[in-house]
């Protein structure tokens, strides 16, 4: 029998059983304990009855993907979901996170949540922001809980597929899927006054079934991207969407002070924001780093 994993927190498995419609425990057997096999929310599993409410885990399926952090298999789609305050909103830390998705191949839509706290004089400042992620081809939902504002066009996003909320604390993830999953009950938290970041509510990958068909994954958040973790240095320019359209005298340029650069020169000539570029560096000096302590 096939099952769906949801859920996983310390040694407890919880896995739905399509043909049966239901949830059960999972209790991984014989090869997999012995192999070190891993299971992670999203995994397809095979699996038999041992108990009214227990199965023996005995083989994981093959991933189409992985997405290490937060660890879940087989998504469709990731929401990168940011506020433009409490807490304000980063784009170093959303430059990071649609790296990592790009190194992954996930597709991206990304969301300003909490809408309503956008001030008047503000509004300009964030439709920059918006066209500028558009203008590289990712998709941009605003949305606010208390108004309900963009709920509707977040929900179609959501609608039949595997999705992964992921962003830093606070943002509002646990509350999006509050309003949009009845029955949800997910604990929310406020930002810290003192520190201006989120505390952590969520403890655990949980897959929430969306009532229009597919899941959702709600995930501890975190307020760091540990981008140098999984990205190799020379893997860093290609993540940059947009670098990839401006071809440089070198193949393994670095962009950042060969001659001949064709990234560097968009740059100037206004055909890449300043502000993705500036992130770039940030991050090309962090891998740099990482790889030099690692050897």
């Amino acid at each position: 029998m096939k099952g769906l994993v949801i859920a996983r927190a310390g040694a407890k498995t919880e896995i739905w059983l399509p043909e049966e419609q239901r949830v059960v425990l999972g209790i991984p057997r014989g090869k997999l304990i012995k192999q070190g096999e891993r299971i992670y929310a999203g995994d397809w599993v095979q699996v038999r009855t041992v108990s009214p409410h227990e199965v023996a885990i005995d083989a994981v399926e093959e991933r189409k993907n992985l997405l290490p952090q937060p660890p879940v298999a087989n998504v469709d789609k990731l929401l990168i979901i940011m506020s433009w305050r409490e807490p304000d909103f980063s784009n170093l830390v959303l430059d990071g996170l649609l790296a990592q998705a790009e190194f992954f191949e996930l597709p991206v839509t990304i969301v300003f949540n909490k809408m309503d706290l956008v001030r008047k004089r503000e509004v300009a400042k964030l439709e920059k922001w918006v066209r500028l992620y558009e203008s590289i081809g990712y998709p941009v939902l605003k949305t606010s809980v208390e108004t309900g504002e963009g709920l509707d066009q977040l929900w179609e996003t959501m609608k039949g597929n595997l999705v992964v909320l992921a962003g830093p604390s606070g943002v509002g993830k646990s509350s999006i899927l509050n309003a949009l999953i009845p029955g949800a009950q997910l604990r929310t938290d406020e930002v810290s006054e003192k520190t201006g970041r989120g505390r952590h509510v969520t403890t655990e990958v949980r897959l929430l079934p969306n009532p229009h068909g597919g899941w959702v994954a709600d995930t501890p958040g975190f307020q760091k991207v540990d981008l140098p973790q999984w990205v190799a240095l020379e893997t860093l320019p290609v993540l940059y969407r947009e670098f990839n359209q401006f071809p440089c005298e070198f193949n393994n340029c670095s962009h950042t002070n060969e001659p001949g650069c064709g990234v560097r020169a968009a740059v100037e000539r206004g055909q890449i924001a300043p502000e993705r570029y500036q992130t770039y560096l940030y991050w090309w000096d962090a891998t740099r780093q990482v790889e030099e302590e690692q050897f």
